[in-house]
């Protein structure tokens, strides 16, 4: 019989190997396309199934063509966001109408499908937690309709609200969202993930922001698409170290360093950053300002607080042009 507690002082180093190994970074000429019951088209980005290690969570794109609707389904919780596109959601018999720029919220177990509306093919980038909630005991994945042409759109008036019967906000519109710049108030939640580091996640690393998920009034526990980030054209963020984010590339054109490794990145790149204390910068190349869609999970805002002694949220220094 193996000794149990040996193979717990192992844990540690252990973990680090398999991060070490594990894939950081994945870009758009590198997805598989496959077609699911949910989806005409959709591709996984930071997930195990890709080669990353993560926290349970997953991130992934799918395209929902010209007078066509995804498939109807439940799940955990889930944040979209529309890229490309324009259209309307039903979740839980009510419709919440979006457009690029949009981000969602789908609570959890709550069925839902989306329909395009619109002359062009709907792109989505969207973030859930299906490993996480295994792990935790309470996966549940139902298919209620498959994918396919919409003949006849359903008869639901258009949305008057971006609320759900409940109070809680479903849609949140790019023209409604904050745009803040450094050192502004960043208008989150004083939860304990904020509490947790209050110096350090005033300082902020990037030039500015539109702040999605994660203010009182638009939040979810488990999977929240948090913000976009814009760095300057020929710009070096700054160095600083936390828990696992993934990020995904808008626009623009560049590199991390990520633990002294040497990353590239471009639009449609999609990138793991570690955590516990994954020391990193990002530094953009382009001759235009990048923009990164950032996204984390619950297990991260449930662990940063009891960690934090251990695993503290560091700063090493500012951004500067490159």
């Amino acid at each position: 019989m193996s000794n149990f507690y040996d193979e717990w002082l192992n844990l540690e180093a252990k973990g680090v190997e398999e991060r070490k190994k594990a894939r950081k970074v994945i870009h758009a000429k590198d997805l598989q396309w496959i077609r699911t019951r949910q989806d005409y088209k959709a591709a996984l980005l930071v997930s195990e199934e890709t080669g990353f290690k993560t926290l349970g969570g997953v991130t992934m794109l799918a395209e929902i063509p010209v007078a066509w609707k995804t498939g109807k389904h439940l799940h955990g919780e889930e944040a979209m966001y529309i890229i490309k596109g324009k259209g309307f959601s039903i979740i839980d018999e009510q419709r919440f109408d979006w457009e690029e720029g949009s981000c969602l919220a789908i609570p959890f177990g709550a069925v839902h499908q989306h329909f395009n509306t619109g002359d062009t093919p709907i792109e989505y980038f969207s973030a859930l937690a299906p490993h996480l909630e295994f792990f935790c005991m309470v996966s549940r994945f139902q298919q209620f309709e498959d994918c396919g042409e919409t003949p006849v759109q359903p008869n639901l008036p258009e949305s008057v609200s971006d609320f759900n019967s409940e109070g809680r906000r479903i849609v949140l519109h790019r023209k409604d969202a904050k745009f803040l710049q450094r050192g502004d108030p960043d208008g989150r939640p004083q939860d304990a993930f904020m509490k947790s580091h209050p110096d350090q996640m005033r300082k902020g690393q990037h030039g500015k922001l539109i702040k999605m998920m994660g203010v009182e009034s638009f939040r979810s526990e488990e999977a929240e698409i948090t913000d976009i980030f814009f760095d300057g054209p020929r710009s070096i963020g700054q160095k600083h170290a936390h828990m696992e984010a993934l990020l995904y590339i808008l626009d623009g054109e560049g590199y991390s360093i990520v633990d002294e490794e040497k990353i590239p990145w471009s639009k449609g790149s999609a990138l793991d950053i570690q955590g516990p204390q994954t020391v990193h910068q990002h530094v953009v190349t382009s001759d235009i300002q990048s923009q990164m869609l950032r996204t984390h999970f619950g297990i991260r805002k449930y662990m940063q607080p009891i960690a934090k002694k251990t695993f503290p949220y560091l700063y090493f220094e500012e951004g500067r042009p490159l």
